[in-house]
């Protein structure tokens, strides 16, 4: 006769379990706002033991978390929770805030800022309130004056506030230069800086590959009188975005797989450089106002660490200022809301 079994199915398997320790390793991540890629990013990265979608739409957000737990013993086995409740960003390392509109064709900025920049006097300090020694990564557009916002709103040091910025141009930039190369582009260095749009600076005088400068080669690369036509490929780069909207809604897995990046160098405090928005008192870059716009900088586990001086040409000078002031005159629209 086989032995009676007593108790459930899980104390019988296993035998008596050890007191648990406090979890000094676990890092919780949150996402204000369903963003499908960004989460993918994150995960697949296995950088969050937990992580939190946090959505005014509480059946997505659980639904979108439930969907992917499905699969979690393929992602490192997080904890992945969705929900509306803002306190469940309780201590989280990381938030990442995706919500808001998404910009459509031919909308003006100021009319996404001032979609956005209502949500956001909501969101920061209903996240802030719970987390309060989380880093901020800010990808919902106007990205550099939500930023700006978002510094204001949270209290923060202007280190734990990051906007996306021109992390993603950058990408493309290399991207297109290595295809006209031939080469892989992990093997290209250059950087697009200041504002995220049409305004943004291809740094021309930065481009190499292997430590060798292109401009050394080709004195004119990416003007007007350039005669190989390489100034074209900054026009790919601020222009692909409209025909993503077009073709496909919004231009989402670049962005998911770029912030990916910048959680990851905050979390393993890789110290990595990644042109993101960052905040510039009286703007050092020309324009005395107080602005975030993108630069070179240095990221780590406590958000900004350092920015990079770099030896720009009296053309980029130039282009940066003009983005400067562009970002300043759609974010004084709202500064007396900020006071």
């Amino acid at each position: 006769m086989s032995q009676k079994k007593t108790g459930n199915t899980a104390t019988y398997l296993l035998t008596k379990q050890t007191d648990q320790l406090p979890d000094i390793n676990r890092v919780k991540v949150v996402i204000v706002g369903v963003d499908v890629a960004v989460t993918i990013a994150i995960l697949f990265k296995r950088l969050a033991t937990e992580l939190v979608l946090i959505d005014t739409n509480e059946k997505l957000a659980k639904e979108t978390a439930e969907d992917i737990s499905h699969a979690g013993g393929c992602l490192g086995n997080p904890k992945i929770v969705g929900t509306k409740d803002y306190s469940a960003a309780r201590d989280a390392a990381v938030c990442v805030i995706t919500t808001g509109g998404k910009q459509h064709d031919d909308q003006q900025q100021s009319t996404l800022l001032n979609q956005n920049f209502d949500l956001f006097k909501y969101i920061i300090p209903n996240v802030c309130k719970y987390a309060p020694n989380c880093i901020l990564i800010i990808v919902s557009k106007p990205v550099d004056i939500l930023s700006f916002a978002a510094m204001k709103l949270s209290g923060f040091p202007p280190n734990r506030v990051i906007g996306l910025g021109t992390f993603l141009d950058s990408c493309k930039f290399q991207y297109y230069i290595s295809e006209q190369l031939g080469v892989s582009p992990s093997s290209i260095q250059a950087l697009v800086i200041g504002e995220n749009s049409s305004n943004s600076v291809p740094v021309w005088s930065a481009v190499s590959l292997m430590g060798v400068k292109l401009k050394d080669i080709n004195k004119d690369i990416g003007n007007k009188i350039d005669p190989e036509g390489w100034n074209i490929i900054h026009d790919k780069v601020i222009n692909i975005d409209d025909e993503l909207i077009k073709n496909k809604g919004y231009p989402s897995w670049g962005v998911g797989i770029c912030v990916g990046e910048i959680v990851d160098a905050v979390i393993r405090n890789t110290c990595v450089c990644m042109t993101v928005s960052t905040y510039i008192k009286g703007c050092k870059h020309g324009y005395e106002k107080d602005i975030f716009m993108s630069l070179p900088c240095i990221i780590g586990k406590n958000g900004v660490q350092s920015k990079i001086r770099h030896p720009y040409t009296d053309e980029e000078q130039s282009k940066l200022i003009k983005s400067s002031k562009s970002i300043y005159e759609l974010q004084k629209t709202i500064l007396d809301q900020l006071e």
